[in-house]
């Protein structure tokens, strides 16, 4: 997931900058409004006028991947001590990679960075940053398996790169970007606008978001990226268009590319469900299926996702997705309605698990600070 020209290629250069005071990283990448143009206004779609203020004044938001965080960690203490609460330098990185895996969502983020970068350029001028810090494999892990959807949901949007890829996260991503259209394609009625099609994909991993009930979120946040991110979108997700939308779910467009139609049949929504991750697919299951038609098979219950799991094969997958449109066929529970109840709490659980890991690794000070510029930047979007 890259930005895809998007932005300027010397404000990616300057974004890159940020790496040469870290220690050296496996996979990184910006993401969020400081980076990519957003609209400013209802009525505003991604003019140069957004694209200019993208990045002014803004926080600048990163994530980077390494193999080791824990060696990561106490190499960056060293190097950024001021970037860390006083009690998690006294703790040692072992102690933030064990907090963020054991209570976070796998990521742990340094925030409020002040931005000492010059820049060249008036559209990249950033007051403070923040990165977060996740481990190569727990990051392939949430982008194939949406474990906590946490860091595959900001891949889901475009993202800058900044250095080489990983390739292990290249290939994880790729079957992300095919999960989210076909969980997108499935939230969706059959005849939808290119519009509803992005803000689906754009919304899979906001719903649910404790930060959006407790206020502490931009209200518009899924259609402003939505409608700036548009061209990046469907170039990102080019590839699983052809592969999902036209060779699974039967995908074709009209007026232009505005209008987009897909296959209602139980065949085509199997296969689209057939496409979501498994335990995505599982917990749905136990959402959507009463507990007595959950068979048993090789001693485990299919959507069970606690201890031991059935064997990821598509034979498995695909039989479970066709009990679940067989059921609804036969006048049963809306199986994308069990699908969105399934998101809303993976996202509920996850976001809910990272803003318990950022009061706990933050300073009180700090947090104070964070949680105040994110409820005057909802505030100002609810006022808008």
């Amino acid at each position: 997931a890259q930005s895809l020209g998007m932005i300027d290629p010397s404000i990616e250069t300057e974004l890159r900058a940020v790496l040469e005071d870290v220690p050296p990283v496996n996979h990184a990448f910006g993401y969020g409004s400081g980076v990519l143009p957003q609209p400013l206004r209802d009525d505003e779609g991604p003019s140069a006028s957004a694209r200019d203020h993208a990045a002014t004044g803004s926080v600048v938001d990163f994530v980077f991947a390494v193999d080791d965080p824990r060696a990561w960690h106490r190499r960056n203490m060293t190097m950024n001590p001021s970037h860390y609460a006083p009690h998690l330098r006294a703790l040692g990185g072992g102690t933030v990679a064990a907090l963020a895996d054991r209570v976070g969502a796998g990521v742990h983020y340094n925030t409020l960075i002040p931005w000492t970068k010059t820049s060249s350029s008036a559209r990249l001028a950033p007051t403070t940053f923040k990165y977060g810090v996740v481990s190569v494999n727990a990051m392939c892990d949430d982008l194939v398996n949406w474990r906590h959807m946490f860091v595959a949901g900001r891949m889901q949007k475009p993202v800058v790169a900044l250095g080489r890829p990983d390739p292990r996260v290249t290939a994880a991503q790729t079957i992300n970007a095919r999960s989210a259209l076909a969980a997108a394609l499935l939230l969706l009625p059959e005849e939808f606008s290119r519009e509803d099609l992005l803000a689906s994909l754009c919304g899979l991993s906001y719903a649910g978001d404790v930060r959006v009930a407790l206020g502490a979120e931009d209200v518009d946040k899924v259609r402003r990226i939505a409608s700036g991110s548009e061209r990046g979108l469907m170039e990102m997700y080019r590839d699983a268009v052809k592969v999902v939308g036209s060779d699974l779910a039967g995908l074709t467009t009209g007026r232009g590319g505005e209008v987009w139609t897909r296959d209602g049949s139980p065949a085509a929504r199997s296969a689209l469900f057939a496409t979501l991750p498994r335990e995505t697919l599982h917990r749905t299951m136990v959402i959507h299926l009463p507990p007595d038609l959950l068979r048993v098979e090789r001693g485990t219950p299919v959507g069970e996702v606690g201890g031991a799991r059935l064997p990821d094969t598509d034979d498995t997958r695909e039989e479970s997705a066709r009990m679940l449109v067989e059921f609804e066929d036969a006048g049963g529970r809306s199986a994308v309605e069990s699908l969105r109840e399934c998101l809303r709490a993976t996202v509920r659980k996850s976001s809910l698990r990272q803003l318990l890991a950022g009061v706990l690794a933050t300073s009180p000070s700090k947090s104070a600070r964070y949680a105040a510029s994110k409820l005057f930047k909802s505030a100002a979007s609810r006022a808008r």
